[in-house]
């Protein structure tokens, strides 16, 4: 009855027009709201009035991100810094769980809460920004953060403008930033640890010789000292290493401890969905303050390949394709088709050059014996095919003509012998090429599937042939880029510092050894 007469009163206040605007209709709503002397009936008409105050009560007490609290958080978004910061929240983690999902909603309400001038806002919205790569952006929305915040603000603020100018490479600054600031930094358990992993990554004194290839009780002829350009890639290589001391290969490769490279130090060329590419000659200021054979940059995109001594990988790329590449330098090649124009493809071989494959000529004439004792010598996995495993078969042209095919059939396939690969087919499919790849195992590989495991039989061959198919030192990259200057002296100055000691040889393997 009592609602009854209150809807009856609303009316007739409405209709003798007692409220010439809806402030007074609003400002009574909110009153009965406020005082929480409302009945079911008065509440819901506050909320189709979108009463602010009933709003944020009905706001309050829905299940958070449910499909009731997300209308309500933008009906009061519009004037509520909190309810627009909250809703940014919302559409930013739907965006992290769907690849598909694009920022666009997060960004907007965390726009919206600025102009709102709701401080956590600036922050989120710099850190979105940072995630993003969009540096630029992020470190606009920083310039806009009010004087006045609370501690805790102030020091995750502070926190991700120095990760911000580590990003960018504007060392001087870091150096002022630490400097100014390294006071407020110490006061909190992730200050203390930015400053650390800064230390310990050389950010400052990126130029200068780390400490030695620690060895670990590992061979280390085969070392790598790997690179990054920020120091969230930089944790990330450390895990990669950790991971990777779990590999088969693990005990073939050595680490140093990992290292800061403004991005700025190394020009590159990297695009999500074609190789890494690099100017090479840029290693040549960083290679006196390197102790290892191998180097290994990790960039925010781009596609992982080997090309010589060095490693280039992204930071999505996980321990099998990072432990597929590290493979590569140490002599293994790809089992899964190269590009067509891939020198390694383009005739047989005139010797053997890795461990897991070979290019041969698909068919050969002579006395079975000779020609099997001269195919075997041409392959670096030979001495590990039995005697009674067979290579060649015989076979009869269409002009009658008689000649042995390469290949072990695939009743042997459990053996170790010579069947075909992969890795020319992009060649060998667009001419009328007579030569194909050949790979020891019958079986998929690592060198073919990133997810597949690295068989023991290339472990054995890696072991055996120990140096003979590796890349050649970073060194060789150094003097490949003077070489395509034309710039002999340098050229022949690095290709000492690789162990490489004529320039005519450098010449006659420039052609044959490329990217992987």
């Amino acid at each position: 009855m009592k609602d009854k007469r209150m809807m009856m009163s609303l009316l007739i206040f409405l209709l003798i027009g007692v409220s010439s605007s809806s402030f007074f209709l609003n400002a009574h709503l909110t009153k009965l709201v406020t005082s929480q002397n409302y009945s079911e009936a008065q509440f819901d008409y506050a909320l189709a009035q979108n009463n602010f105050t009933a709003l944020s009560v009905a706001w309050q007490q829905t299940v958070v991100h449910s499909e009731p609290w997300v209308v309500l958080a933008t009906k009061l978004a519009k004037t509520q810094g909190e309810a627009a910061y909250q809703l940014a929240l919302f559409y930013q983690e739907v965006y992290q769980k769907d690849d598909q999902e694009q920022p666009v909603q997060a960004i907007f309400w965390y726009k919206n809460a600025i102009r709102l001038n709701h401080h956590p806002a600036f922050l989120a919205l710099a850190q979105l920004y940072f995630q993003q790569q969009q540096f630029d952006k992020a470190q606009a929305v920083l310039a806009q953060l009010p004087t006045e915040l609370t501690d805790t603000l102030a020091n995750e603020a502070l926190m991700l403008e120095i990760q911000l100018t580590i990003h960018q490479a504007n060392l001087n600054k870091l150096s002022q930033l630490i400097a100014n600031y390294q006071g407020q930094l110490q006061t909190t358990v992730a200050g203390q640890a930015l400053l650390t992993n800064i230390k310990k990554y050389q950010v400052l004194s990126f130029e200068k010789r780390l400490v030695a290839v620690n060895a670990d009780s590992i061979s280390c002829d085969n070392s790598i000292q790997l690179f990054a350009t920020n120091l969230k890639h930089l944790n990330a290589l450390e895990q990669l290493i950790d991971d990777f001391k779990t590999q088969p290969l693990s005990r073939s490769l050595c680490f140093t401890p990992v290292r800061y490279l403004p991005k700025t130090a190394i020009d590159c060329s990297t695009t999500a969905n074609k190789a890494i590419s690099c100017d090479e000659l840029s290693w040549e200021a960083l290679a006196d303050t390197i102790d290892t054979r191998y180097v290994g940059l990790m960039l925010p995109q781009g596609g992982a390949n080997v090309h010589l001594g060095i490693l280039y990988f992204d930071a999505e790329d996980n321990i099998d394709v990072f432990t597929h590449e590290i493979s590569h330098l140490l002599g293994f090649v790809d089992e899964y088709p190269l590009n067509e124009h891939h020198a390694r493809c383009q005739s047989s071989q005139e010797e053997a050059f890795s461990s897991n494959i070979a290019v041969l000529k698909k068919r050969y004439q002579g006395d079975r014996v000779a020609v099997r004792q001269w195919v075997l010598k041409q392959i670096s996995w030979g001495k590990q095919i039995k005697t009674t495993t067979p290579i060649l078969q015989p076979t009869t042209s269409s002009h009658g003509q008689q000649y042995w095919q390469l290949g072990t059939p695939e009743a042997f396939k459990n053996q170790v012998g010579l069947f075909t690969a992969q890795t020319c087919d992009n060649t060998t499919e667009r001419t009328s090429v007579n030569f194909s790849a050949f790979k020891p195992l019958y079986q998929r590989t690592k060198l073919q599937y990133y997810a597949l495991d690295f068989p023991s039989l290339y472990l054995q061959l890696l072991q055996t042939h120990k140096q003979k198919y590796l890349m050649p030192s970073f060194h060789y990259n150094i003097a490949l880029a003077y070489f395509k200057q034309d710039n002999i002296a340098l050229a022949h100055y690095w290709l000492k510092q690789s162990a490489v000691r004529e320039v005519d040889h450098f010449r006659r393997k420039k052609t044959r050894l490329g990217q992987f």
